[in-house]
């Protein structure tokens, strides 16, 4: 339905004409779902009007001008399923126009952003600095902002902890139009605090799941930043996946081990942990290093086999950052003493230079390549904190394999491959585990497949005690959770309903206030 011409009047003295639009063209360049969601229709419902908000002032105007229309809104970046809207009534706050870096203050070690700059722009500019930025998995595209990025997971974790640990003060236009500057930004002007002085409000605007646009507008945000011991500039070429590097920078290296058994890999990452050598690592499956790096099935299929025929075992990705030739040669003693221990050895195509600085490259930049059929996600992600974290992830792992491979034979995914990895966090005090689908979305079935399996690895994480993944999207995955772990959805539908009373931030991949 058009939007009546009052309410529209209204939004375009807020935006200017030329920022606000309801041609058909521009609602139906909106309306394309980006696919990551299985078993869902291409097309979601048209946004009533799109705006592009250029400050808080202006957010703040759209979100108090929705309230009182009684009309909905949904705020994004860079963009993802979430955004999408539900049904009719929806106006799109598009935040493309909110692309500054504010400040990089090198001395406190933050970075502050808006909305839409993203981890790759940051990055650049951090590195000339000799700073770097956890970068979210999804890739160097998307937002920077460590409240926006959903998890904030990436390469980078193991070094570069996640977003809920990383973000520091916020700017939040709440769902009824309040401003409201957490930590030390609503106390002192300065962002280099994210809670108080006095009670914190960053549980309510995140914990394991951010809200996914459905509890108001983060307008902008601080992050704590790292150091960075490589060039200002690395030494690479080429378009992803064809990066070529004519040299790996002093002091880094990259290996792809494998061990002589799952007891022995998980042994080995622990005492990596432990050590804490590792700029990043990851347990991955020879399916995902292959799909980092190559452009099509046939040569992932062609490399798959000829990395099997290597390893019959499990294997991890580590890439290793020294700050001195001293310190370079130490975390290189270390690991070879730890590998003699537990039996690993690395894979022969990590000892060539060409490739491994353009692998290095992709994982820090995180621009490696997907290719082949879409791939959906087989929803879990823990962050439950312990030593033992690394054995719950790969028992998750195991297990939803095999209900993978159920639907694999009943030709509801895609047997090329099967591609899974487990995301070290902090050297090991956290992990994410992400076991992914291959299928193709045009064929019904299959579409259906994907989709179901995802509830089918949510089941599992109930099941086995698993915790509850970053990936809770919706009502009803919530309510699978929530009487498991002690009903957190009682207190989360009273965040929304207490924050947005008048339900005008569209909340559908969120939680609705509805008992």
């Amino acid at each position: 339905m058009a939007l009546k011409r009052d309410i529209y009047r209204a939004l375009e003295d807020v935006v200017g004409p030329e920022n606000i639009s309801e041609d058909s063209v521009i609602l139906d360049s909106y309306a394309w779902r980006s696919g990551l969601l299985a078993g869902t229709e291409k097309f979601v419902p048209r946004f009533e009007a799109i705006t592009l908000p250029k400050d808080t002032a202006e957010v703040q105007a759209i979100v108090r001008l929705c309230n009182r229309f009684g009309i909905q809104f949904k705020a994004s970046s860079t963009g993802w399923s979430y955004c999408d809207p539900s049904g009719p009534g929806i106006i799109k706050l598009d935040l493309r126009r909110m692309d500054r870096i504010l400040e990089i203050n090198e001395k406190s070690m933050y970075a502050v952003v808006e909305p839409y700059v993203i981890a790759t722009q940051l990055q650049a500019e951090l590195m000339k600095r000799g700073l770097n930025c956890n970068v979210n998995g999804a890739g160097g595209n998307c937002s920077a902002m460590p409240i926006v990025g959903h998890a904030g997971l990436g390469p980078l974790s193991e070094s570069g902890s996640y977003g809920e640990r990383n973000q520091l003060a916020l700017e939040w236009v709440t769902p009824d139009g309040e401003i409201v500057r957490l930590g030390s930004l609503g106390s002192l002007n300065k962002w280099f605090c994210g809670d108080g002085p006095g009670p914190s409000l960053r549980g309510i605007v995140r914990g394991n799941t951010v809200p996914l646009g459905g509890l108001g507008v983060f307008t902008k945000a601080a992050q704590k930043v790292y150091h960075w011991p490589g060039p200002p500039l690395f030494p690479i070429e080429g378009v992803s996946p064809d990066f070529i590097s004519s040299e790996i920078p002093p002091g880094f290296m990259l290996g792809n081990f494998y061990v002589t058994s799952t007891e022995n890999m998980i042994k080995a990452i622990r005492k990596i942990g432990e050590s804490e050598i590792g700029f990043e690592l990851m347990i991955m499956n020879f399916a995902s290093i292959d799909e980092s790096l190559l452009r099509s099935d046939a040569e992932i299929a062609d490399e798959f086999e000829q990395m099997s025929r290597t390893a019959q075992a499990p294997t991890f990705m580590l890439i290793i950052a020294a700050n001195s030739p001293n310190d370079f040669e130490y975390k290189k003693k270390v690991l070879q003493l730890i590998m003699e221990e537990t039996g690993g050895k690395m894979l022969p195509m990590a000892e060539d230079p060409k490739f491994a600085g353009s692998f290095i490259w992709s994982f820090i930049r995180c621009t490696g390549a997907n290719s082949g059929c879409f791939r959906a996600t087989g929803a879990f992600g823990g962050m439950v904190p312990g030593t033992d974290i690394l054995d719950v992830m790969v028992n998750y792992v195991q297990r939803a394999a095999k209900t993978m491979e159920e639907f694999i034979r009943k030709d509801m995914l895609l047997a090329d491959g099967m591609i899974s990895f487990i995301q070290m966090i902090e050297h090991g005090h956290q992990a994410h585990a992400e076991l992914l689908t291959r299928y193709f979305p045009n064929d019904p079935k299959q579409a259906r497949g994907g989709a179901e399996f995802n509830m089918e690895a949510n089941k599992i994480a109930v099941s086995g005690r698993f915790g509850v993944p970053h990936h809770v999207w919706s009502d009803s995955v919530h309510d699978l959770y929530g009487p498991h772990t002690s009903h957190y959805t009682k207190w989360l539908r009273s965040i929304k309903k207490t924050f947005d009373p008048n339900a005008a931030s569209e909340a559908t991949n969120y939680i609705t206030a509805d008992e």
